[in-house]
């Protein structure tokens, strides 16, 4: 650790960004300096202002980092489950005084050299945070944030809540009234995931008392009770500057950006003295039980679906040695293999897996959950949680155990492995800032690291155990109970409020409710005006860097095995990666090879039990995975690279620990303990049960993908639902399958770890690679030698168009077919086609105007291309928007400043700040598919170059895609089965 510390001295040395020429005290452009020093956590300067006339609070981190940050956030908190703040941060990001469009937010993101560009709601906060590398654009994004939260156009037009957050929708006297509004079919989507609806449940019974009962993002049920009035009225209590906290990261002049933002918006405002609170939720007397309904599919048995749930409220996030500390308590209690309440759990045969969370509110909640149980399970997960916990305070917690965690969090502040610094920042001090009013609290971390090891050395997490988890009355056990068919009973709730409130509307009513109704989608169809388009900065294509960056590896040899070595600035830290080829192994082992991903590390070795093999990773290194990736050479689906990969990361003088510790789990690992690979693999099925009902989108596009593609066939294979159904009967009849799973193990494990089959890579500072070389060296000695014998797979691809019957709320609506197989070939010109389509038109129609939360078009190198809708509300409609789409394109017009956006838009996608970790596995992609710098600077020239009748000549491509008629949609099962007859067939996904 000592070579870390040096290490980041002298970057701090070489890098140091000088002083500011301002003193505390002093003001500087209407701000006051609080407080100002060099934070060695963050290398950098870092001065705490207020603004004077405002009370707006303002923190710069002076850091020399070219990807600017600014960001905005409020204290915003919650009076009903409405979604109040979630819908106003939607809300105001559609049009402000100096820039009245639709929605600055689109504009920019279709042309904006941004590297992020977004907002989110939190159960206190709601933030406004934008990035760019480039100083005016930066400049460009504060504006039109500023502009939005303190002059939004919402107080003007009413029609951006009925849009954003929900209005009666009947478009005829005679049609069918719904619900209609982003938010609302967002917060649908969200509420289909039970752990959504879980920590719902849980938050307000643990603060009944306080706005933390409330769900902030709103409750599906509650967020047509949203009055117009009180919406307004949230916005001037919350959206103040005296109530605002804004963050200034990066290599941007202080002095330019105190002056903007004064002049521009907070010299304009007044201190008012009215600073909203957040009361505190008093302890209760006993802890507490309850239980909640959560819906599961109709024919679906409920057994081996309840969610068990124990959280108590512990302490306040200001107290950071606590926060720190319940960190390690959560990796030492349950998330190593050999956490003794995992364990405990694990023998008392309560559920298959076991999650913890920590919640940084201003009170924080720390959560222990049981998936996959039973309701009779209840006493006993309580009584198993509370013994496990009253021994480790009698017995004490394994001190390398909690050394390990102690580490692994350690290695992960220092090593910030995050390319946008500044909003990780800006998490890390909202919770001191807001609740202290500090926001240096939240970075300086090695002081309470070392005060922590320090407590921890006098039994401080034992102590924590006791007071705050089994002495601690402010606690609750909930039951989240599976009720087959109760999204039907919902659906026929809100049917019959809308009825109710269709009876109460006379003719009058009803025509004044088609009227608002035609009026909106009148306001949503319409086109901003090029006068309003022109208020919305905009950079030139002189702003663009015209040359693309290409990262190169250079290969070399250790011990006859190839590697790939990407030198960079790394702080000390070298990333290496084992590539096995998977190509050596035939078809029916694909998915044996992804049960061995899962299993590796998790089982005992020749030397180590799985405990103290994870104890060591932890104590010397900064991590490790295994995974399964694939490649296409020069972008040809028939051209598969798949691989193995063996990852981990340690510092530079513990990189040959790292190795003898990835040798140990390679070629060490005991496959025939029947009783931990169950263990292993029921975890594995209850994870990926939790994902199927909460990712819809992404198995969607995967199994598209499946019927026309070798990679999303692999995909299927060995992560999608064909993946999930193999793991599923693994399980359940894992006692009758056991030697045969056995047996494949092994046998897919002695094909794909040899010598012959292996390729490494290093990201690391030349200066490193000595480190690498060693430990590759005494890793390959170890492994046997096997001429490779590569198979050629073929895959069963066809059409399916399945429709996934879930209990889901919305749909998830995915449409597409690979343009390389249909005779086009890709060429950089087509990202700006996809960027015109995904930003304008398929948004305005899948989104603004049908109410999904999201609508856009995916387009690859690879030739995969394809529309998607996210939380949507609709499935036939957003499919006839997709084959509306080559009419957009045939008539496509674009002037100058439109296709400089476009192209802008297009090119700020590509551009991305990258970790020296994300830059080295670039590089390793690139070497296996061939990209070259000629490549890449190729496809940029053709973006900048592109023309409206460029990307009016992929009409014809879009049609033929179409004209395949290939999709799948995941939703909700009543809305696939009233449209049966558009489906293949309906896969049920619980069977």
């Amino acid at each position: 650790m000592r070579s870390r510390l040096l290490l980041v001295a002298m970057f701090a040395l070489l890098f140091m960004v000088p002083a500011m020429a301002v003193d505390e005290g002093e003001s500087m452009h209407g701000f006051k300096l609080l407080e100002k020093r060099f934070v060695d956590e963050v290398n950098a300067e870092c001065l705490y202002f207020q603004h004077e006339k405002s009370g707006a609070k303002l923190f710069k981190i002076a850091a020399d980092d070219p990807n600017k940050t600014f960001s905005i956030a409020f204290k915003t908190i919650c009076n009903s489950n409405a979604g109040t703040p979630h819908i106003l941060e939607h809300a105001v990001l559609n049009g402000s005084s100096n820039f009245p469009v639709k929605s600055p937010f689109d504009v920019l993101s279709k042309g904006s050299l941004n590297t992020f560009l977004n907002a989110m709601t939190g159960n206190d906060v709601t933030m406004y945070p934008v990035a760019s590398m480039n100083d005016k654009d930066y400049f460009n994004l504060m504006h039109v944030y500023l502009d939005a939260v303190f002059n939004p156009l919402i107080y003007d037009e009413p029609d951006i809540l009925k849009q954003e957050g929900w209005h009666h929708h009947l478009e005829s006297v005679d049609g069918d009234m719904s619900y209609k509004g982003v938010v609302y079919n967002e917060m649908k989507g969200a509420f289909s995931n039970p752990g959504r609806e879980l920590y719902h449940q849980m938050m307000k019974r643990l603060f009944p008392d306080t706005p933390y009962r409330f769900s902030s993002g709103g409750y599906p049920f509650d967020i047509p009770t949203l009055t117009y009035d009180s919406f307004i009225d949230f916005h001037r209590t919350f959206y103040h500057p005296e109530n605002s906290h804004i963050l200034l990261y990066g290599d941007a002049d202080l002095a330019s950006e105190l002056e903007f933002i004064d002049r521009e918006y907070l010299s304009k405002y007044e201190i008012t003295g009215k600073l909203p609170t957040m009361p505190k939720q008093a302890p209760f007397d006993a802890m507490r039980e309850d239980a909640a309904p959560y819906s599961i599919a109709e024919d679906a048995t409920p057994e081996d679906q309840t969610y068990l749930s124990l959280s108590w409220v512990v302490g306040e996030i200001t107290d950071r040695q606590l926060y720190l500390a319940l960190q390690v308590l959560q990796q030492v209690l349950v998330r190593n293999e050999s956490a003794p309440l995992r364990l405990a759990l694990q023998d008392a045969d309560v559920g298959r897996d076991v999650t913890t969370m920590l919640d940084d509110l201003q009170q924080m909640i720390f959560q222990v959950e049981v998936q996959n149980a039973n309701i009779e399970d209840k006493a006993l997960f309580l009584q198993t949680v509370n013994g496990a916990l009253a021994a480790l305070v009698e017995n004490g917690l394994d001190k390398e155990a909690v050394q390990g965690a102690l580490n692994q969090i350690a290695f992960r502040m220092r090593e910030g492995d995050n390319s946008q610094k500044g909003l990780n920042y800006n998490w890390q001090i909202i919770g001191g800032w807001f609740w202290a009013d500090d926001p240096f609290l939240g970075l300086e971390y090695e002081k309470t690291l070392a005060s922590l090891e320090k407590a921890i050395a006098g039994g401080y997490l034992e102590k924590i155990i006791q007071k705050h988890l089994l002495d601690n009355p402010h606690a609750l056990l909930l039951t989240m109970e599976p009720t087959p068919g109760l999204e039907a009973q919902n659906n026929s709730r809100i049917q019959a409020e809308l009825e109710q409130h269709r009876n109460s509307l006379d003719d009058a009513g009803i025509a004044v409710l088609v009227a608002d109704t035609r009026k909106l989608m009148d306001r949503q169809k319409k086109e901003d005006s090029a006068e309003a388009l022109a208020t919305i900065p905009l950079l030139t294509l002189a702003d663009i860097n015209p040359t693309a960056e290409h990262f190169s590896v250079k290969k070399g040899k250790a011990a006859k095995v190839p590697y790939l070595h990407h030198n960079t600035f790394s702080g000390g830290v070298v990333y290496t990666r084992q590539y096995y080829d998977l190509r050596v192994l035939p078809k029916h082992l694909l998915p044996y090879a992804a049960l061995l991903a899962e299993a590796m590390g998790a089982l005992n070795t020749t030397n180590y039990s799985y405990g103290d093999l994870e104890k060591a990773f932890d104590l010397n290194t900064g991590g490790y995975s295994t995974f399964l990736i694939s490649y296409r050479e020069e972008e040809d689906d028939s051209r598969l690279v798949p691989k193995f990969v063996v990852y981990g990361k340690a510092m530079n003088d513990k990189v040959d620990r790292l190795y003898e510790l990835l040798a140990e789990m390679t070629t060490q690992s005991i496959y025939d303990d029947a009783d931990r690979l169950k263990e292993v693999f029921s975890r594995h099925q209850s994870r990926m049960e939790n994902q199927v009902k909460s990712n819809g989108l992404g198995y969607a596009i995967s199994r598209l993908e499946s019927y026309y593609s070798n990679a999303g066939a692999f995909s299927e294979n060995t992560s999608g639902l064909d993946y999930y159904w193999f793991v599923t009967d693994l399980v359940e009849n894992f006692d009758s399958q056991s030697s045969k799973t056995i047996e494949r193990l092994q046998k897919t494990a002695e094909l794909l770890f040899t010598r012959n089959n292996l390729m490494a890579s290093a990201t690391c500072d030349k200066s490193d690679l000595r480190h690498f070389k060693a430990g590759l060296k005494s890793y390959a000695k170890l492994l046997p030698e096997r001429e490779v014998d590569y198979i050629s797979w073929r895959f069963n691809l066809e059409k399916k168009n399945e429709g996934l019957l879930a209990a889901s709320k919305v749909q998830y609506v995915v449409q597409g077919y690979n343009f390389k197989k249909l005779g086009y070939q890709y060429d950089g010109k087509m990202r700006v086609m996809n960027q015109a389509l995904s930003r304008d038109y398929v948004r305005n129609q899948v989104r603004v105007i049908g109410g999904a939360y999201g609508g856009w078009a995916s387009l690859s190198k690879n030739g995969m291309f394809y529309f998607g809708s996210y939380r949507d509300p609709n499935l036939t409609e957003t499919l006839e928007n997709y084959d509306t789409t080559p009419e957009y394109l045939r008539t496509f017009e674009a002037g100058e400043s439109e296709m400089t956006r476009y192209i802008i838009g297009t090119i700020a996608r590509m551009d991305r700040p990258m970790t020296p970790r994300q830059r080295g596995n670039m590089a390793v992609q690139y070497w296996f598919e061939g990209t070259s710098a000629e490549d890449l600077q190729a496809e940029r020239n053709a973006v900048l170059a592109v023309t409206p009748k460029d990307i009016r000549s992929y009409e014809k491509m879009i049609v033929d895609i179409l004209a395949q008629d290939s999709y799948c949609v995941y939703g909700n099962e009543d809305k696939l089965r009233d449209n049966e007859e558009i489906f293949g067939t309906l896969v049920n996904l619980s069977e």
